[in-house]
């Protein structure tokens, strides 16, 4: 057996193999882990301290943050205030897992608090991953996830935790370079033996295959039509199972209350209390249309309502509650 043995062909394999994995490893696979590790880095910061490192992070890029302390005492539902050229741009940090997807709610939420501000435009920083349908909902928004968030607040970590990342990122690399070399040599090994293989493989005549004629085919069934399936309506149902519940429902809320024909427009001010701007006087009847909306989540039934009069109306702004805790 060893007589038919390949040498050139199995050092040739092992060193092509080898080469090629070692490239991929520690050009393409080592920044890979490197960017990972520092995602999961900022995702087990307090919120604060992400707030504050994606703030100077963008302060590279002309932008001044406004009152930033008095903000984040607000909590993790508020919006930084910032400035460049004159402009006032809304920031949104939205602290999560590192391998969780951001749901569409939290960019949604954004997007009509641009709005509702006259903000030039906005940006949602999160180490969690936006999926396409959640930057369909932020279209005109600067997102910032991965590999994107990894740039632009990478250089803004302490040297020391960026040389731990990278040495940690090295060392892995190390290891699996020496398993792939392991793998390459074996592989080398076998395909150094597939000449002798083949060269001493007997050659067999092929029986003759008699071709049976063609029989009548039979007519196919026509498929049944898949029986239809419910789709279900109710909001409570269509709400993912994932950490971000209170936003999706948050922002389940401002979509169906700007649908009503007296709404000019809508946002949560705080985690309690929704913000109506109104287009027409309106009366009780119309505030349960909102209460109504309100009533479909436990977490937002007991809700405060503030109702800013429409223009030109001599109403004062009033504060009502669907339902007490």
């Amino acid at each position: 057996m060893l007589a038919g043995f390949s040498l050139t062909i199995a050092l040739l394999a092992t060193v092509l193999l080898g080469a090629a994995a070692t490239a991929w490893l520690w050009l393409v696979r080592r920044r890979q882990g490197e960017t990972t590790a520092g995602i999961q880095a900022l995702a087990e910061m307090r919120w604060r301290e992400f707030s504050r490192l994606v703030v100077e992070a963008l302060r590279t890029r002309g932008f001044e943050a406004e009152s930033v302390e008095q903000t984040l005492e607000r909590g993790p539902q508020a919006e930084l205030r910032l400035i460049r050229d004159g402009r006032t741009w809304l920031l949104a940090c939205k602290l999560a897992a590192a391998r969780t997807r951001l749901a569409a709610a939290s960019v949604r939420e954004l997007a009509e608090a641009v709005r509702f501000n006259g903000a030039s435009g906005g940006i949602l920083a999160t180490p969690a991953r936006i999926p396409a349908e959640a930057r369909k909902a932020g279209d005109g928004l600067e997102l910032f996830d991965g590999d994107a968030l990894w740039a632009l607040v990478g250089p803004m970590l302490p040297a020391s935790l960026r040389d731990d990342l990278t040495l940690s990122a090295r060392r892995r690399s190390v290891r699996e370079t020496a398993i792939a070399w392991a793998g390459a040599l074996a592989v080398g090994v076998i395909l150094g033996f597939v000449p002798g293989m083949t060269r001493d493989a007997p050659v067999e005549a092929a029986p003759a295959i008699e071709t049976p004629a063609p029989a009548a085919s039979a007519p196919q069934p026509s498929p049944r039509a898949p029986a239809s399936q419910s789709v279900p309506t109710d909001p409570m149902l269509a709400a993912p199972a994932d950490p971000n519940r209170d936003q999706f429902e948050r922002g389940e809320v401002i979509h169906a209350v700007a649908a009503l024909p007296w709404v000019e427009r809508v946002l949560w001010s705080t985690s309690s209390t929704l913000v109506i701007q109104q287009r027409d006087d309106v009366d009780q009847l119309q505030v349960n249309e909102v209460c109504g909306v309100l009533a479909r989540y436990d977490a937002l039934r007991a809700s405060r309502l503030q109702l800013q009069p429409p223009a030109g109306s001599e109403r004062k702004v009033r504060f009502l509650q669907c339902r007490a805790y």
